[in-house]
Parts: structure tokens; sequence; C-alpha cells
């Protein structure tokens, strides 16, 4: 099994420059300038690219859900349709009651799933495993501390560290 992280972090400054690490930091500053919502939707829609661009190399059409935990929401907007726009029904919908373990989701459901993650509404692993009665995944992805994301992967996938450079993805494995 390959073990790789997935990062915004440059890998030659991770570590020593003060940085933002999760939703909650938006209208913080870090190094003289104000992390934005805009910022933050960025980045995350660029983590978003990255594994469905890794899941489209490795073939993978659904993934399941292995592990779950609920929590509240880290960063509510302050206007009621903020946090719509923020938090789409389909998205709300996911998180309330139609995500638990076992949970096999479509291409469609991955990006909220990992979008609820990022954000810290949900802790989940996801998994594909070849057929049902494989005893191990293929493959696996789950979020760490500091808005870092582990992949799992039986195949290499040492050829796409270009391909997510133009994302600003850093691979690591």
């Amino acid at each position: 099994m390959n073990s790789y992280s997935v990062t915004k972090y440059h890998p030659e400054t991770r570590g020593e420059i003060d940085e933002w690490t999760e939703i909650s930091d938006i209208n913080r500053t870090f190094d003289e300038v104000v992390f934005t919502l805009e910022e933050y939707l960025r980045v995350e829609s660029n983590y978003v690219k990255a594994i469905e661009r890794i899941i489209g190399y490795l073939g993978v059409k659904t993934l399941t859900v292995s592990y779950l935990e609920r929590r509240d929401y880290d960063y509510r907007p302050s206007s009621k349709r903020a946090f719509h726009e923020l938090y789409p029904i389909r998205m709300r919908d996911l998180r309330k009651k139609k995500v638990k373990p076992g949970k096999v989701l479509s291409r469609d459901q991955i990006p909220n799933m990992l979008r609820l993650m990022f954000r810290n509404t949900l802790y989940a692993e996801l998994e594909y495993k070849e057929s049902e009665s494989d005893e191990q995944y293929s493959f696996k992805v789950f979020f760490g501390y500091d808005y870092m994301m582990g992949v799992h992967s039986m195949d290499d996938l040492s050829s796409l560290q270009d391909e997510l450079l133009h994302l600003d993805m850093y691979l690591d494995g």
C-alpha cells in the first residue's frame, strides 16, 4: 500500500510560515494578509479537484464511508442566506441524514462529502474496494490535522505529481 499526503503546503516552507489550517480561520490574518472565504473556497476546490483527478486516474466510480463522526459547523456565515450558499441543501441533507458508515457515495456525492470533511462538519474515512468480498481496500482518503489530506492507494500515484501541482497541490509519498 502506498501512502501519500495531498496538501496545499509547499514542501520547502511547510511549518516555517504562519498559514491557515481550517475554515474557522476565515477573517484572521496570516503573514499580514486577511484570510477570506473566497481564498478558502479556491483552495478547497483545488483539494476536491485533486481527489477527483486521483479517483479518475484509478477508475474509481464510488467511495464507501468506512468511518464517520458528526461535528458542529466550525464556520457559520452571519446571514442565513450566506449559510445556505455555503452549505446548499444537498450538502446539508448529506450531513444530517443520508451519510452513515457503509454508505456508498456516487461520483456526484463525493465532492459535497469532501467539502463537509474539509469544513470539519464531518470526520470520515472513504474507501474503495475492488469487490465487496475484498478484505483490504485499494484506495482510501481521509483528513488529518492542519488541512492535510491522507491518501492510501494500491497503485503508485507519483505520475500525478505534476498534474496536481497545476492545482497548487503537493503530492508527498
